[in-house]
């Protein structure tokens, strides 16, 4: 089953102080939340919270469309989830309760949607026990605060598909969360056991009358914490290691850590233990009451968070300083995305400012980009349902007007990404569940298969090595490339060439022609071409150290580097979308998790133009100084001033 379906309406179960927390985020990112709870006074509970929350979500930053007014509250379970696009679940920590609750919450909800658990010790196999859909279930356990704390434990359970696991981690990632992948389940997930570890030695270290509890809590916010916050352990031991780094520690600092480790005891926790803690921490406590306490946290906790999002975001500059300026190049420059989960095509200048909507009410889950510049258009592909067999093609002008359908549902399967051979007339793109690279003229005339991978097998296609996915053509040059992507993470992602014509008496089936230029790829996406130094750049959404990343590599076949994959770009949150900008040496690229950058056309240089927006597709690069229509800049809605 897929659930890439585009997430706009959250359904909360249970507005404990967990499930209000979520309900504060999810409507700070510009989400439709209904929320639903049987307790008495449960909806005054629940807005008087996200009230008291909302300064401190506005100081972080509010998304387009946030609003408390998106809020709807009802008793009535079924109603909550009839809708739901994705649900939060938030109840009591009960074995035989959740199992039920699941059942009940399973029945109620679209079976496409994903229901995940913020339980922080039931596993979600258990809860799956008695689900008529458990492939959708799984873990999205926070820390508390969830409207502050960005961790969020992702874990399946043994009937959970794989596909949901990867649809939830990009989700959380593009509400702004960092979400984290468990492999296995166990009780208390990771980062609970994490802190159990810690405060088990911390309560042997006070029982044996090593320190008092005032200074077991100092040696940790004044110590490693303060780093923690920063980097984590593994890391931390790699700046430990000098210059010589994690292979010095392994080698020469282990053995002594090893030694300490086993030195390491449990507790008793007996009931002088108990009274120790109880009174050492009402003393540092003094006279501020936990809400105080909270409060004050929370404070500099978005101190952090500012800061690390400073770190990460590019220089503030206003429209008018980028109109008057010329900023990265020309005033007439512009950046155009795909937001899947806003259902819109947005544009921006490409130093991130005068961000607008450019068109929105795109339903059919929007994938690859292109523009013609010369006559004033913007060409997208709309995935739609695989099964359906109903993917499409549409045009646009700059501003958005004069909508028109270029390739109509049922030509095309899922097309991908898309580029414009301007000099042709024609439009390419990759038919993923189709199994096709396909064309047609800029006018919609004409439509052509040129590759067929699928080797007999119906559409669409289930075997995942046999999906195109990425596009790019050399005109000149006479040649075609694409991306298969394979199975997630498996390893068996290809790049290919073909010539852009088929050979005579040959057909798109069992052309000779195909050139196999990378395989073994997590999993390739889209691809650009920098034919003056015959460079190919190609995005991969896959798992570290190749995947998440921006590559390129050489095609010259006389070249020593010829087909030597260089990883440029790393840390992406599974990355779809690129262009570049030949003039002026660099590239702009997207991340499904919602993020736009860009960069030195060799990696250098890494700036986030938006973070954790919405989810992302394709993006376009635009030099509109040559547009012949008067749409030369897109006067749409203005999201961020």
């Amino acid at each position: 089953m897929s659930f890439d379906k585009p997430i706009r309406r959250i359904a909360i179960v249970g507005t404990g102080v967990i499930g209000a927390s979520w309900a504060a985020q999810y409507l700070a990112r510009g989400f439709d939340v209904v929320a639903t709870d049987p307790a008495p006074n449960a909806e005054a509970n629940l807005r008087k919270y996200i009230d008291e929350a909302w300064p401190d979500l506005t100081e972080i930053g509010l998304a387009p469309g946030a609003s408390r007014d998106r809020l709807s509250f009802t008793t009535n379970m079924k109603e909550a989830l009839s809708q739901a696009d994705f649900v939060q679940e938030n109840g009591p920590e009960r074995v035989d309760f959740k199992i039920k609750l699941f059942a009940d919450m399973d029945d109620a909800t679209p079976v496409d949607s994903i229901i995940a658990s913020s339980s922080s010790g039931i596993t979600p196999s258990v809860m799956q026990t008695e689900a008529r859909y458990p492939e959708r279930i799984l873990i999205g356990h926070p820390f508390n605060p969830p409207h502050i704390i960005p961790l969020v434990e992702v874990v399946g359970g043994a009937k959970t598909s794989p596909e949901a696991v990867e649809r939830a981690i990009a989700f959380y990632a593009s509400i702004g969360k960092k979400p984290i992948r468990l492999n296995k389940e166990l009780p208390g997930h990771v980062g609970n056991r994490l802190q159990a570890a810690l405060y088990k030695e911390i309560l042997y270290l006070i029982e044996d009358g090593v320190l008092n509890v005032s200074d077991a809590d100092d040696a940790v916010s004044y110590g490693p914490g303060l780093r923690w916050g920063v980097m984590g352990p593994s890391l931390q031991w790699h700046l430990g290691g000098g210059p010589g780094g994690i292979n010095h520690f392994m080698e020469h600092l282990m053995p002594g850590l090893s030694g300490m480790i086993k030195t390491l005891k449990t507790p008793e926790i007996t009931e002088e233990t108990r009274k120790t803690i109880v009174d050492g921490v009402l003393k540092i406590a003094g006279d501020r009451s936990v809400d105080q306490l909270a409060q004050a946290e929370n404070k500099e906790l978005l101190g952090l968070i500012k800061i690390r999002a400073k770190k990460e975001t590019a220089p503030a500059t206003s429209a008018a300083e980028t109109t008057a300026n010329g900023s990265n190049g020309s005033a007439t420059e512009r950046l155009f995305f795909l937001d899947v989960s806003g259902g819109r095509i947005e544009s921006l200048n490409p130093d991130g400012s005068d961000r607008r909507v450019v068109l929105d009410g795109l339903k059919r889950i929007p994938d690859g980009i292109g523009i013609d510049e010369q006559a004033g258009h913007i060409y997208w592909t709309n995935m739609g349902n695989p099964k359906a067999n109903d993917g499409s093609i549409e045009r646009a002008d700059l501003d958005g007007q004069n909508r028109t359908t270029i390739v109509s549902p049922g030509a095309t399967f899922t097309p991908k990404q898309l580029t414009l051979d301007r000099k042709s007339r024609k439009v390419y793109w990759s038919d993923r569940e189709g199994m096709r690279v396909m064309r047609v003229n800029f006018d919609g005339s004409q439509i052509e298969t040129l590759v067929d991978t699928s080797q007999g097998d119906q559409r669409p296609g289930r075997d995942e090595t046999k999906w195109c996915v990425g596009i790019a053509v050399d005109h000149d040059g006479g040649k075609i490339y694409w991306t298969q992507k394979g199975a997630d993470n498996a390893g068996e992602g290809s790049i290919f060439r073909a010539n852009l014509e088929i050979p005579k008496g040959e057909n798109p089936t069992n052309r000779t022609d195909i050139e196999v230029l990378f395989n073994g790829l997590p999993e390739p996406i889209d691809l650009e071409l920098d034919l003056s130094q015959q460079m190919i750049y190609w995005t991969d959404r896959g798992n570290p150290p190749q995947g998440n990343t921006v590559s390129r590599a050489r095609l010259k076949a006389d070249s020593k580097d010829a087909n030597r994959q260089e990883i440029l770009v790393s840390d992406l949150m599974e990355g779809i979308g690129l262009a570049l900008d030949l003039k002026h040496g660099r590239m702009f690229f997207s991340d499904l998790a919602g993020s736009v950058y860009s960069a030195r056309l060799d990696g250098s240089e890494k700036k986030a133009l938006i973070m954790a927006q919405g989810n992302l597709t394709g993006v376009a690069y635009a030099d509109l100084a040559q547009t012949k229509a008067a749409t030369a800049r897109n006067d749409g809605p203005r999201l961020i001033p």
